[in-house]
């Protein structure tokens, strides 16, 4: 038999009477779940910066002016299609005077060579070696622009110079660089057989070599004004969609700076930062469901790069994941961000509690009256249920909360189990 003992207090001054109800039984009472077999599926969701991996930026390869633009967003274009065209009044005068020089160079170095002739006279021997004069200086000069070439790559390439990248670099800039020396070595003896034919001006030789540098210098410029004039059409190279048009007719735009985006069909990517702790869970290969932002309806994508190296932007230590989308919809726009559900690990007909009775490895069992705490082994967790691997059995009644343990404070810690939990769910007095 139950009964009750009802305690009344009555504070002076203030006739406030305060009525407390005890039950006689000392057992708790607890929230009970069931152990059942069922379905775990955990996920990590991320949110990132959406891009396409099929995507131009194109580009005039020309400082200008803008002439003429005859495209606009959503137009639809094919690879090699014309977009747009540059004024190129100073583009021609530019490829002009690299022209008219290249010819005053020719017959600079022409001057020179028919000096050297009519002091030594003309002979086989004599033109023979102003070729090798000529031929030797094209070869230097061309070599010390690899190594300068190959000197620039270098310096990007050895951002971190323990990398493979970097060690390539360095090698390949050796390489140019002994390249440099050689080709001046074999120019300078070129030089002097030329200068031992012509006794009478053997300085002469030099002009020679010099005048032939002239002429490569004034043929480089020429060839960069054609170039120049060539970059002065703007050509998609891949066949889609118009996505955007940065620039109208009569702007100044810099060489390499995106002009009109063109979205081809393929791909998109979700690039997300990923704490670290969270990091061991992600594989390449893993599904995802990718939702746009702005909208409710996912797409199926998967991961396919887990970043080693944290990123450096950011102020915590995050690491970069890519998903990629195979098929992506019209709104998953470039630029634009969308959230993405990682399924990490699933399974099927395992034995499950829900996921709040279980802390640290430990659920407590109730078997009669008595609540024993019991370690587990988990496998899979879910925001719902968690799959047990080990130490219980179906059927099992597993504690989610003790109802009659003060609710937690600030400076307290939860109890062993939380006060929800998904899966078979009852009341309990035992004993009752």
């Amino acid at each position: 038999m139950k009964r009750l003992v009802v305690a009344a207090v009555l504070v002076a001054g203030a006739g406030l009477a305060v009525v407390t109800f005890a039950d006689a039984s000392p057992s708790p009472r607890y929230r009970l779940a069931t152990a059942t077999v069922g379905d775990v599926t955990q996920t990590v969701t991320v949110s990132g910066t959406m891009d396409h991996v099929n995507r131009a930026d194109v580009t005039f390869s020309s400082d200008g002016t803008v002439k003429t633009l005859t495209v606009s967003p959503g137009d639809t274009v094919t690879a090699g299609q014309e977009l747009g065209t540059l004024d190129t009044a100073d583009l021609r005068a530019a490829v002009d005077r690299a022209a008219a020089e290249v010819t005053a160079a020719e017959a600079a170095l022409a001057e020179d060579e028919a000096a050297q002739e009519e002091a030594a006279g003309r002979s086989d021997e004599l033109t023979s070696r102003q070729d090798q004069v000529r031929t030797a200086q094209s070869a230097a000069t061309q070599a010390l622009t690899t190594a300068a070439e190959s000197l620039a790559a270098q310096d990007k390439a050895c951002a971190d110079p323990a990398s493979r990248p970097c060690t390539a670099a360095v090698t390949t800039t050796r390489a140019a660089q002994e390249a440099v020396q050689r080709a001046q070595t074999t120019l300078q003896a070129a030089i002097d057989a030329l200068a031992g034919s012509v006794p009478t001006q053997p300085e002469s030789a030099d002009a020679v070599a010099k005048g032939q540098a002239s002429v490569d210098e004034a043929a480089a410029k020429l060839v960069e004004a054609e170039q120049a004039l060539a970059g002065a059409t703007l050509t998609t190279p891949i066949a889609g969609t118009v996505g955007a048009v940065t620039a109208a007719a009569g702007d100044v735009v810099a060489a390499g700076s995106p002009v009109v985006t063109v979205i081809g069909k393929g791909a998109a990517e979700v690039t997300a930062l990923v704490p670290s702790a969270r990091l061991s869970t992600l594989a390449v290969g893993q599904e995802a469901q990718v939702t746009p932002v702005g909208t409710t309806t996912a797409v199926t994508g998967s991961v396919t790069r887990v970043g080693t190296l944290p990123d450096a932007s950011s102020e915590t230590v995050t690491y970069p994941v890519t998903i990629t989308v195979a098929d992506p919809p019209a709104s998953m726009a470039a630029g634009s961000t969308a959230s993405a559900t990682i399924t990490v690990a699933a399974a099927r007909d395992v034995l499950t509690v829900p996921t709040s009775a279980v802390r640290r490895g430990v659920v407590t069992v109730l078997s009669g009256e008595q609540a024993t705490p019991t370690p587990v082994t988990v496998g899979a967790v879910g925001p719902a249920r968690t799959e047990i691997r080990d130490g219980l059995a179906e059927g099992d009644q597993v504690v989610l909360a003790d109802l009659d343990s003060p609710l937690p404070t600030n400076d307290q810690q939860p109890g062993p189990a939380g006060l929800t939990g998904g899966g078979p769910v009852r009341m309990a007095r035992p004993g009752n």
